[in-house]
């Protein structure tokens, strides 16, 4: 007997299978976790001596023709620190997105397709005094009480909420226009929170009951 071929699609998990249900996010474990940490990622890979200059460079190095002469490579150097703050002065793909995009989704997929060093750099410079503005940090409030309320990749946004709180939490207790927002904010989270820690427990008590059940 003969069997047909028939081609199968392959099977992709939606993201969210309802709205009512809290869904974790299906990025890796280390992509978040990194995002939390990285200051200690960083300070473990800092290097334990700094770099030391050697003691006489080779005759064949240019130098610039300075009452103080400087090496070619130290000038290059400058030229691009230099350049690197005057790019960071100007707005930056991720305060265009935050400020200028309506749909909480959309910008909640662009932040999962940053880097963890970016994102890091981001969160922090969101304050006036960072480089920032007060709409800025106003607007990604918002935009986390939306994706709260969305009950979607809720490792991930704890993450967001971890660092943003940790780079602005001075700026955010001393700015009164923003607390009503911030008391919201804690509400849902509070609630969603609360209703996770109940569905674990649940799981707890079922899978000790199967395991201990004499049948």
């Amino acid at each position: 007997m003969e069997v047909e071929d028939s081609s199968l699609e392959e099977w992709k998990s939606t993201d969210q299978i309802n709205e009512s249900m809290i869904t974790l996010s299906s990025a890796p474990k280390a992509r978040w976790t990194a995002l939390c940490k990285l200051d200690v990622i960083k300070k473990r890979n800092k290097p334990k001596a700094p770099p030391t200059a050697p003691k006489a460079a080779p005759f064949f190095l240019a130098t610039t023709k300075e009452l103080i002469p400087k090496f070619v490579l130290e000038e290059k150097e400058e030229e691009e620190t230099e350049k690197m703050k005057s790019v960071r002065s100007e707005e930056s793909e991720f305060q265009r997105v935050v400020m200028r995009t309506e749909d909480v989704v959309e910008i909640l997929k662009f932040l999962d397709s940053q880097s963890p060093s970016i994102l890091d750099l981001e969160l922090q410079s969101l304050a006036p005094l960072d480089g920032g503005s007060h709409e800025l940090v106003a607007r990604f409030v918002d935009i986390l009480i939306a994706a709260v309320k969305l009950r979607g990749n809720y490792d991930v946004l704890q993450a967001y909420i971890n660092v943003f709180l940790k780079y602005n939490r001075q700026y955010l207790i001393d700015t009164s226009s923003l607390h009503d927002n911030l008391a919201e904010l804690k509400a849902l989270h509070s609630d969603s929170w609360l209703e996770m820690q109940q569905k674990i427990q649940e799981c707890l008590c079922v899978t000790n009951f199967l395991k201990s059940a004499t049948l």
